[in-house]
């Protein structure tokens, strides 16, 4: 079977939260040791997230990404990640990955907390921020790009 090579695009929510980190990684640099810089958690954890986004691209549609219920068009990844967790979506054709949501230090994983960060990608899909509906107008313009 062919290798299918994914456009990788990222909603402003997990971009802004991914320019957190990286800035928060900037100033541990700047401010830290070399041996306390590459054992700080903000540091490794924005080592695994990017090569978890890698490992997704391989194959988006794991089964051990697949959500249940209310979540189910969505997928996540959650390996070596601790309490965090990646959300997004994909398409085989145009073959897209869309990197939807990652949680905060305020809102890991607790299954059954308020500040879950399932039930916060569930308000946030409620509140009509995100949406894997390739008729959606926001999710069009990253499909037409492509395939343009």
């Amino acid at each position: 079977m062919e290798k299918i090579e994914y456009l990788l695009k990222y909603h402003e929510l997990y971009y802004q939260r991914i320019q957190q980190l990286k800035s928060r990684v900037k100033e541990l640099k700047e401010h830290l040791s070399p041996a306390e810089f590459r054992h700080h958690e903000t540091v490794k954890l924005s080592g695994r997230i990017r090569g978890a986004e890698k490992e997704i691209a391989d194959n988006p549609n794991r089964p051990d990404y697949l959500l249940r219920e209310e979540l189910r068009k969505f997928r996540r990844y959650k390996r070596g990640l601790g309490r965090y967790r990646i959300i997004f979506c994909f398409s085989n054709n145009p073959p897209i990955i869309l990197f939807l949501y990652l949680n905060t230090e305020e809102s890991l994983r607790k299954g059954g907390g308020r500040r879950d960060p399932y039930e916060e990608f569930k308000s946030i899909l409620r509140r009509g921020h995100v949406s894997n509906d390739p008729g959606d107008p926001k999710i069009q313009k990253w499909i037409v790009k492509h395939t343009q």
